[in-house]
């Protein structure tokens, strides 16, 4: 039974009951009504027959003529015995007791026998007189009178006079102790009623009251039912809310609530499967993790995930570019009809749809995936024919028809990655809202799978990127002289800083045979391993072709000959190689587009730029090379450096500078060569404070002794 029909049968039952109480309330009001009447119709009982008395007092001294008296009289006897054929009548009797109308029929016997016995006689007597001419006699004075009056001349009066007089003695005698007894019945009857109507009140009273109490207790009950059942819902709902989906709703009312509870458990039951199918979801992009990082493979298995947790016939992965312009097409499954205008000969089959998708990237802001990835927002479109955008995928009969649509794009930190676009393309099947919402919990966890594959295949790049680097330093160090070699006559200072971990500046002092010396420094464009070789393949080659009858010039020539065509366009190396001869303290100089030497002439105290034109290694086969010599005499000073020692900026911005350099030299240059290098690497230190290197730093002091 609904819930509208048992509360509508409780307001039928307490109705009824209202009812039936104002029913028998009516009823014993009716009651004391008729025995209030009743006793009312008693008093005028006793007062007709107190009139009846009151005539019969009279009868024998009133001035009437015989027949008026005779009428009087005969009216208050029936003026009686109808007030007392009304209180006979009256049912109201029965209500007192049948002991009551028992001693009622009784009196009504005595007055019938009085009516009988005494006054109908007297009646008769009257009507002889009458016919006798005793009327014309008697006068109007009075029985008594007229007799006193002519008691001497109608002697013949006395007998009929005293023979009334008798009549009227005997009804005067029975009317007392009739009135008597009538006087006692009535009051009787007072009483009786009087106990009634109070006692009828009191049942009225407990009628009423018993009837608000039953109603108030039926609501007591109903209320109370209704409100257990609500508790039922409300403790379920909580224990849902609390994550246990162990407890059924169960309620057999066989109402509203019995159906509330079944919708709420097949709801729980959906609402398990669809935990259920997040769980599998996140199972199965662990397993596609554990199978290897392939973001595409990755999406995939998203993909598939999505198709087989809702019911979605096709569906597809976009992703945002690298330059964040277009959306492109990364996975597919099942037909996902184009939802956006093609050319007409798209439409003539499914794999040219597919095809021209995959061909045809989507602008970032342009149709309804594109904008929802602009947006950030979900798209859920239960008719997809609603939509303006879809105008072209209403058509039922086209293989472009998309009745319901889903666009749930994978956002992570406010930043879109891409979206998932589900389609149903069955006429009359709609996603659902809780569909819906699942997709969405879908989207967050393969955008948060998907933002940690990218991250996880950055910290790989980045570990591997580390490892060549330790390679590279590694190489680098290996690379540069272990011990600078003794030169007479000469004292040689090195300092050398890395930007980073691996330096793209490179050193080199080696013999070339007992008296010359060759001094190479050397800045690789690029870093990590491929410079790192490329510093391998100067080294090898330069100590490889190098030789005493070689000039600096010449050496330059084989090496660039050996390293162009064999390196990459976006390798090659600025280099310059000095040779000095102890013997005659000659130094040779030759520049492949690296920093100038700087020449100090002790005996003038001025520096001096000693350059020779030439290309980078590796960018010309054809580039000559030439060279400069110059004699140190004492105390003379040659610098080598690379070009981030002068641009070293400091925390004003302001560079370093060659100036600052030679100047420093010059306040210092009567000191060693090695305290020399020293104080330049703390004035740079000093110079750059907290600001970090912006590029290696390489620098070679030779000092003529």
């Amino acid at each position: 039974m609904r819930i509208r029909l048992k509360l509508s049968a409780v307001e039928l039952t307490m109705a009824l009951g209202f009812v039936v109480a104002i029913s028998i309330s009516l009823f014993y009001l009716n009651s004391m009504v008729r025995v209030k009447n009743m006793e009312y119709q008693g008093e005028r009982v006793v007062s007709s027959l107190s009139r009846f008395s009151n005539h019969t007092e009279g009868f024998l001294i009133s001035a009437k003529s015989l027949s008026e008296l005779k009428n009087d009289w005969n009216d208050s006897i029936l003026q009686f015995e109808s007030e007392f054929q009304l209180l006979k009548d009256s049912n109201a009797v029965n209500i007192l007791g049948e002991e009551r109308f028992q001693e009622l029929s009784a009196i009504e016997g005595s007055w019938n026998e009085i009516s009988q016995w005494h006054i109908q006689p007297v009646f008769d007597y009257i009507d002889i007189m009458i016919s006798n001419g005793f009327e014309e006699k008697l006068g109007s004075i009075g029985i008594l009178q007229a007799l006193y009056s002519l008691e001497e001349n109608n002697s013949d009066l006395a007998d009929p006079v005293m023979s009334l007089t008798n009549y009227r003695n005997n009804i005067e005698r029975t009317t007392v102790d009739f009135s008597a007894r009538l006087g006692g019945f009535i009051n009787s009857l007072r009483s009786k009623s009087d106990i009634y109507i109070q006692d009828s009140l009191r049942i009225v009273l407990v009628i009423v009251i018993l009837t608000i109490l039953i109603s108030l207790l039926i609501i007591n009950i109903t209320a109370r039912k209704i409100s257990l059942r609500i508790g039922m819902v409300d403790d379920a709902v909580q224990v849902l809310t609390q994550g246990d989906f162990s407890k059924n709703l169960i309620i057999t009312s066989g109402d509203e609530f019995e159906e509330l509870a079944n919708h709420y458990n097949t709801f729980k039951g959906e609402l398990w499967r669809k935990l259920d199918s997040i769980l599998e979801f996140m199972l199965q992009i662990g397993d596609s993790i554990s199978e290897g990082v392939d973001i595409h493979s990755a999406l995939q298995h998203v993909l598939d995930s999505f198709i087989k947790n809702t019911t979605a016939n096709a569906g597809a992965v976009f992703m945002v570019d690298e330059n964040q312009q277009f959306i492109d097409l990364i996975a597919l499954n099942g037909f996902f009809p184009c939802p956006f205008e093609v050319p007409s000969d798209v439409l003539e089959s499914r794999e040219r749809q597919t095809d021209y998708l995959r061909k045809h990237p989507i602008t970032i802001g342009k149709t309804i995936i594109g904008q929802a990835i602009k947006t950030g927002k979900g798209v859920y479109l239960k008719e997809a024919g609603t939509e303006d955008m879809l105008r072209q995928n209403r058509v039922l009969e086209s293989i472009q028809y998309i009745h319901s649509m889903a666009v749930i794009p994978l956002i992570i930190s406010k930043r879109v990655l891409g979206a998932v676009a589900l389609v149903k393309t069955s006429k009359d099947m709609a996603f659902t809202d809780m569909e819906f919402t699942n997709m969405k919990t879908f989207g967050d966890y393969a955008a948060l799978t998907i933002d940690n594959m990218y991250n996880f295949t950055e910290a790989v790049q980045r570990r591997e990127m580390e490892r060549e680097l330790r390679i590279a330093s590694d190489i680098q160090k290996n690379l540069l002289p272990k011990k600078i070699p003794d030169i007479k006559g000469f004292s040689i200072g090195i300092y050398s800083e890395a930007a980073r971990a691996m330096s793209g500046d490179y050193y080199d002092i080696y013999r070339l045979d007992k008296n010359k010396i060759a001094l190479v420094i050397c800045d690789v464009v690029g870093k990590g391993v491929p410079a790192s070789l490329l510093m391998v393949m100067i080294r090898t080659i330069i100590r490889f072709i190098s030789s005493p009858k070689r000039g600096a010039d010449q050496i330059l020539n084989v090496l660039n000959k050996g390293l162009t065509r064999r390196i990459g366009t976006d390798q090659y190396a600025t280099l310059s190689l000095s040779v000095i001869d102890e013997d005659s303290g000659m130094i040779d100089f030759s520049n492949a587009g690296h920093s100038p030497m700087l020449y100090y002439n002790n005996k003038e105290g001025v520096f001096s730029s000693i350059d020779t034109k030439g290309l980078p290694v590796g960018v010309e086969t054809e580039e000559i090379y030439v060279k400069k010599s110059i004699k140190l005499e004492s105390n003379d000073i040659v610098i080598l450096y690379t070009d981030g020692l002068p641009e070293t900026r400091g925390e004003d911005g302001s560079l370093y500078s060659l100036d600052t350099l030679q100047k420093l030299i010059i306040k210092n240059k009567a000191k060693p060569v090695e305290k020399i290098v020293d104080i330049v690497e703390n004035d740079i230190r000093q110079f750059k404070g907290s600001q970090d290197l912006v590029d290696d730093q390489t620098l070679l002091i030779v000092k003529a002794n």
